[in-house]
C-alpha cells in the first residue's frame, strides 16, 4: 500500500506548481480521465504497472495513450516523474487525493450525501446552503443513491457522519425497545 502522505505530497506539489504558473484549469479533468482509463482499460493498467517494462517503453505508451488527451502540461510532467521513480501506482489514488488537497487549500469542504432516491436540484441547493452555514465554509457535495437506507439521508463531512437515515432510526428504536423490555 502506498503511503497517503506520499500521494498528498505529489498532489500538493502539482497544485503549487500549477498555481505558481497560473494554470490550475484542467488538472482535475485530466486526472479524472486517467482514473477512468485505468479503471476501464485493464490491459493498459497491467502494462503501466508491470515492473519488467522499461521506463522508456512506459513513457512511449503513456505518450500515445494519455498525454495526447491531457491538456495540462503539469499532469504530463507528473506522469513522467512517476514513471521515472517507479511510482505509477499512485495514479490509482492521485485524482481523489488531489481534489481533497486542492479543495482544502481553496477552503472547500467535501461532503458526501447518501439518499434512498436522487435529490432534486432544488433540495440539493437548499442542502448546500444549510451545510455551508453549518460548516462556515464552501462545500462541494457528492451525492450517492443508496436504497438500503430506506429514506432520509446520511451526510459525511470530512470525518464526521450525520446519520438521519430511516435504517438508523429503526436500529435506535429497536435498541430502545429491547432496553425497555428487559428493564
Amino acid at each position: 500500500m502506498i503511503q497517503k502522505s506520499l500521494i498528498e505530497g505529489y498532489s500538493l506539489a502539482l497544485y503549487e506548481v500549477a498555481v505558481k504558473h497560473g494554470d490550475t484549469g484542467d488538472i482535475e479533468k485530466d486526472l479524472d480521465g486517467i482514473k477512468q482509463l485505468l479503471s476501464t482499460n485493464k490491459e493498459f493498467r497491467s502494462i503501466l504497472y508491470h515492473p519488467a517494462i522499461t521506463k522508456t517503453n512506459k513513457k512511449d505508451i503513456v505518450d500515445k495513450v494519455i498525454v495526447s488527451q491531457c491538456s495540462s502540461k503539469w499532469v504530463k510532467n507528473l506522469l513522467s516523474v512517476l514513471i521515472d521513480k517507479r511510482r505509477e501506482r499512485i495514479l490509482d489514488y492521485l485524482p481523489d487525493v488531489y481534489k481533497g488537497v486542492a479543495g482544502k487549500i481553496r477552503g472547500i469542504v467535501p461532503v458526501i450525501v447518501q439518499t434512498a432516491i436522487p435529490l432534486t436540484e432544488d433540495r440539493l441547493v437548499k442542502l448546500k446552503k444549510k451545510l455551508e452555514t453549518l460548516t462556515k465554509k464552501k462545500v462541494e457535495i457528492e451525492t450517492v443513491v443508496n436504497k438500503d437506507i430506506i429514506g432520509g439521508m446520511i451526510i459525511r463531512i470530512e470525518n464526521k457522519i450525520i446519520d438521519g437515515s430511516i435504517v438508523n432510526h429503526l436500529k435506535n428504536l429497536k435498541k430502545s425497545l429491547l432496553k425497555t423490555a428487559f428493564a
